[in-house]
């Protein structure tokens, strides 16, 4: 018994040395593969290795130090506040086909309802009138032909279209649209011209302020060029989230060089019309 005993303790101390033999030996050669990432055969280090990438994630609490950054698209409009229409094109129109494509129409399976809204101070207000076809009704029509120039408003449909599966979805759509001259008024310099002034005379307050393109907003001046092509009440609609930076947007509009050629009616009479700069992050 006691033979049979020291065979088996003596089995089991075999078994143990072998497997602690083979775990060493994989665990050099992985301690070699792993130098010779950067060193070669020569067992000489390699000067030519350079530093890819990170491995793993950067740690929270590394700090990596880059130059203040100026958001160089920090003017990218100045015009009507929405999609420009003519007065005498918001006269002819009668249906959806004046502010959709036939493409767009084309889609529709069915329509639940168009909506024609009045939008007064950034907001949608309650002058509004609904119908339930592509043609507007005797309301909808009164309504669009009350609008007078530098008017806001936007025509929401929502309906059914069939998906690549042959199924009916929800839909909407709601293009915003402002009224506008038959002859815009325009900048004489151009209107490149005026967006590269007030980029390049805000730089130097943008850097200032040490403005963060993340913490940017979209901001909106407003302001009238009068018939004579004079500049007048100008006045911030949204901050872009840097006082220094509005304030110095609203300084450069009132004391911006050149003349401006204004706008003109149906009949060729020169008549006031409303501007907007949109500056700060591209937004609504």
């Amino acid at each position: 018994m006691k033979k049979k005993i020291l065979i088996f303790i003596a089995i089991i101390i075999a078994l143990s040395l072998s497997a602690f033999v083979v775990t060493k030996k994989e665990f050099k050669n992985k301690k070699q593969n792993v130098k010779a990432i950067a060193i070669k055969s020569n067992n000489k280090l390699d000067s030519n290795f350079t530093y890819k990438e990170p491995i793993g994630p950067v740690l929270k609490n590394d700090t990596i130090k880059t130059e203040p950054e100026v958001f160089e698209d920090f003017i990218y409009d100045v015009g009507s506040r929405f999609k420009p229409m003519k007065k005498s094109a918001i006269k002819k129109a009668t249906s959806l086909n004046h502010f959709f494509t036939e493409e767009e129409l084309s889609s529709i399976s069915s329509i639940k309802f168009v909506e024609i809204i009045v939008i007064e101070n950034e907001r949608q207000t309650q002058k509004r009138e609904i119908g339930y076809t592509k043609s507007f009704t005797d309301a909808q029509l009164k309504l669009i032909k009350s609008f007078d120039y530098s008017s806001h408003f936007n025509i929401r449909i929502e309906y059914l279209q069939k998906n690549y599966i042959g199924q009916l979805e929800h839909k909407f759509n709601s293009p915003h649209i402002t009224i506008v001259p038959e002859k815009q008024a325009e900048y004489i310099k151009g209107k490149e011209a005026l967006k590269t002034y007030l980029r390049e005379n805000s730089k130097a307050v943008r850097e200032e302020a040490n403005v963060d393109p993340m913490k940017l907003q979209p901001a909106k001046i407003y302001f009238t060029v009068s018939k004579d092509g004079k500049i007048s009440d100008v006045k911030l609609d949204r901050s872009s989230n840097y006082p220094l930076v509005d304030k110095t947007m609203i300084a450069l509009i009132k004391n911006l060089p050149g003349k401006w050629n204004p706008a003109e009616n149906e009949k060729g009479e020169k008549i006031s019309q409303e501007q907007v700069v949109s500056f700060g992050l591209i937004g609504c």
